[in-house]
């Protein structure tokens, strides 16, 4: 009977060990699994559909990758520094207004790269530019007001406005004419941007130009949205073509 007694008790003992060390080694597993996925516990799933040839503060390297696997010369500039444009035409629909600018002087205020990759599944590349600031002064800015069934009604005057945005703009990856065939996006982080009209677009006494003030100054987040369907192309490429690679590309807005 002892001996029955011992034999059963060395059996738990065995069991008891062997049991332990199993669990030893399934959390020693389970630490290395968790380490191998990143520190962050993040999966590398997503980054495996994305391309991403520079760092977004590289700007040295944006150039190159520009250059190097398109038709451009690359440039430099400052923020803070001026750039003059000669003509952009920009549409408000829903005022039934056009304005054509000209002599426009642009001025970039903490602009930075937010986004820059290459989607593999697409082929696009995506580049994103943020700007604390930037200032458009038009000294000519020729409106026409658009009415039924009779010629335009015109006034003429500066434009002086400061937008916060972000351009986000969707490229095919194919040279020159991927960069030509930009889908240009904007993110109006301020959608009442500081702004001022000369006195003859403001204080006209037209009465159908004072409407038009009047509905535009009413509605002003709608009229920004509606003017960068062209300003947001527009000084995306003036970015680009000044501050990373030059393709030559003139973007006017004319239809």
């Amino acid at each position: 009977m002892e001996s029955k007694l011992v034999f059963l008790l060395l059996l738990v003992c065995v069991s008891y060990t062997v049991g332990d060390d199993s669990d030893g080694d399934s959390s020693d597993s389970n630490s290395s699994d968790s380490n191998s996925s990143g520190s962050d516990g993040s999966s590398s799933s997503e980054d495996d559909n994305y391309f991403y040839p520079c760092s977004r503060d590289d700007l040295d390297c944006i150039r190159d990758y520009f250059a190097n696997t398109n038709l451009c010369s690359k440039v430099s500039h400052e923020d803070r520094k001026s750039i003059h444009r000669d003509v952009l035409v920009a549409h408000l629909p829903k005022f039934n207004g056009t304005f054509v600018c000209l002599d426009d002087t642009i001025t970039f205020y903490g602009s930075s790269i937010a986004a820059f990759y290459v989607d593999k599944k697409t082929n696009n590349l995506v580049m994103s530019i943020n700007c604390e600031g930037i200032n458009v002064y038009t000294a000519r800015a020729k409106l026409a007001i658009h009415v039924r069934g009779h010629e335009p009604v015109r006034a003429e005057d500066f434009i002086n406005v400061t937008y916060t945005t972000e351009f986000t703009a969707v490229m095919p990856n194919a040279g020159r004419h991927g960069v030509a065939a930009a889908s240009v996006s904007s993110y109006n982080i301020n959608a009442q941007p500081p702004f001022e009209l000369g006195p003859e677009i403001a204080d006209n006494s037209n009465e159908i130009v004072k409407e038009f003030v009047q509905a535009v100054l009413s509605d002003i987040p709608t009229a920004v949205a509606e003017l960068h369907l062209t300003k947001a192309p527009y000084l995306f490429y003036v970015y680009l073509q000044e501050y990373i690679c030059n393709f030559g590309i003139e973007y006017t807005g004319m239809l």
